[in-house]
């Protein structure tokens, strides 16, 4: 059985359904069917064999590495994928793998859009829709309903909190899930160098001479936040400086203002500021401008880069960042997923992106 699909189609994504853009190959392509009794036969094992193995859960039912191994090679061999849109995609066809995304509906929707640009970079290498699906903090188990599960090919989990990763944790999906800034050993996971994110800005406040260190503290809605602060926190020591002075703030822009009011009331006064959110630090500078304190004469600031990179470059005076590459993230997990749909790939992979420091007038080199 054959047929031809053309390679025009425009691109699109969808949000909780409405489709808006596509990620598309170019070509002209061919489809072949084969079930999975052919799988089963070549591979010379049980239909329910090839079934568990097929949806990776060959481990858990304790089948041998080698029988897995003829079965994910009987499946590629043979073309084979559980439905014929999945045939297409792993055949080479134009037609659409549905990846359904998962983010979390706090401060960090703002950074949506930086992870979209990133998704857009895979267009030329990937084929797929796009669902977004919106969930609130600690309920991600509501949103992963079995209609979606069983209607996509494959998802990526944003920014899931530590009761969202036991959940995931504890639970065996039909579709393939792949982590965004998270570690696992069950999924494969894309996750960035927290430990830099904390150990830089200490190194350069104690470079510059600072003494007097302060942390505006967002709440912690996952581990590497912690890592972050607490790194922090030893390295301004180490480096000679007193221990940090933490002010615990909203993570919002009027979460950093009313931060540098309570930090003023402190003495001595900080002369090294670093905020865990672009959305703290851009409230602590309207702050401390009020104040006719002199950024960075009096005090120097470095915020994690994780918002609008334009706010960065062009409030005043323009924000040091530890840059967080979201964008070039986004692109590998698309990437580590499509290979997981389209070649059987049933090992865990995990990518570690690094954080690079990005000086600008608030804090320099």
């Amino acid at each position: 059985m054959k047929n031809a699909y053309p390679k025009d189609k425009l691109p699109r994504i969808c949000y909780n359904g409405n489709i808006i853009i596509n990620y598309n190959r170019k070509g002209l392509y061919q489809i072949m069917a084969s079930t999975l009794k052919d799988v089963a036969n070549l591979a010379e094992v049980s239909l329910s064999t090839a079934s568990i193995v097929l949806r990776g859960n060959g481990n858990k039912r304790k089948i041998s590495a080698a029988t897995q191994k003829k079965v994910l090679d009987a499946a590629q061999a043979l073309n084979y994928t559980p439905d014929m849109k999945a045939k297409a995609l792993r055949a080479g066809f134009s037609q659409t793998a549905i990846i359904t995304l998962f983010w979390a509906t706090d401060i960090r929707l703002q950074m949506l859009p930086r992870f979209i640009q990133g998704l857009q970079r895979a267009t030329d290498n990937e084929y797929c829709d796009i669902i977004i699906k919106t969930y609130a903090n600690d309920h991600l188990q509501e949103a992963m309903t079995e209609n979606i599960m069983h209607t996509c090919h494959g998802i990526i989990v944003c920014n899931p909190s530590a009761s969202d990763m036991a959940y995931l944790e504890q639970n065996d999906f039909p579709a393939p899930i792949i982590l965004y800034n998270r570690y696992s050993g069950k999924y494969s996971a894309v996750h960035m160098d927290n430990e830099i994110i904390g150990k830089q800005p200490a190194l350069l406040f104690a470079k510059h001479n600072r003494k007097h260190p302060a942390i505006l503290n967002a709440p912690s809605t996952f581990g590497g936040m912690d890592v972050r602060t607490s790194i922090f926190e030893k390295y301004s020591v180490s480096y000679g400086m007193a221990l940090p002075l933490v002010i615990d703030v909203d993570n919002c822009m009027e979460g950093g203002y009313r931060g540098i009011q309570k930090m003023l009331a402190h003495s001595p006064l900080p002369d090294c500021l670093f905020c865990t959110s672009d959305y703290i630090a851009l409230g602590a500078l309207k702050a401390l401008h009020e104040k006719q304190i002199k950024i960075p004469e009096q005090i120097e600031i470095i915020s994690v880069g994780n918002g609008n990179t334009e706010q960065e470059k062009f409030c005043v005076p323009s924000l040091s960042v530890m840059s967080l590459p979201m964008e070039e993230m986004a692109e590998a997990c698309l990437t580590l997923l499509y290979t997981r749909i389209t070649s059987f790939d049933m090992e865990i992979h995990t990518k570690k992106f690094d954080v690079k420091y990005i000086a600008r007038e608030s804090c320099g080199e």
